[in-house]
């Protein structure tokens, strides 16, 4: 076998693949920071609740989270639970019908509760044993629905400055790409 020919062989193989990674590289940068863009804006939190604890009171007494975020109510003491005004949830140790045999009888021994609340509105709750909807002990969760994504920069927006490093960016990936396939 000869080595010269199997090398001009794979010369027009090899300048192909080479073009090929040139082009596909600014398109594998750009998902990569588009999703490290969307990790970062898409996560939901965790708000706090105290049942109880100095007084007879949910602390704080109103909450205000965003559509998917999640709720965890602490109990360190005293007979409490925690009672949707609506029914959706009685829980405690666990929650009723949560199909993990959990309990939303009221308990006077340490307990936690994670609700998430996946839909926009406000949800009122109580504890059965000290309250009653918007009486006594009771609380109030106001859930925010999702904000719409900002709109686009308007032509006019980007900076002079910004038109010329996007074309001469442009202009050094192409630059870049055509180099490469030379090589």
């Amino acid at each position: 076998m000869n080595p010269t020919a199997h090398v001009d062989a794979q010369a027009p193989r090899s300048a192909a693949r080479r073009a090929a990674m040139a082009l596909r590289a600014p398109l594998v940068a750009s998902m990569l920071a588009a999703a490290a863009w969307f990790s970062a804006t898409a996560h939901a939190d965790t708000a706090i609740v105290i049942v109880g604890g100095n007084g007879l009171a949910f602390s704080p007494q109103t909450t205000d989270i965003n559509a998917g975020d999640t709720v965890t109510f602490l109990n360190f003491g005293g007979v409490h639970n925690v009672v949707a005004d609506d029914g959706s949830f009685r829980c405690a140790h666990g929650c009723d019908n949560d199909g993990h045999g959990g309990s939303g009888a009221a308990s006077g021994q340490p307990w936690q509760v994670s609700i998430t609340f996946p839909n926009a509105g406000t949800v009122g709750y109580f504890c059965e044993t000290h309250g009653a909807p918007g009486v006594g002990m009771f609380g109030t969760i106001n859930v925010a629905g999702p904000q719409p994504p900002p709109p686009p920069p308007a032509p006019s927006a980007i900076p002079l400055g910004g038109r010329w490093m996007l074309a001469l960016l442009a202009f050094a990936l192409v630059a870049g790409a055509r180099w490469r396939l030379r090589r």
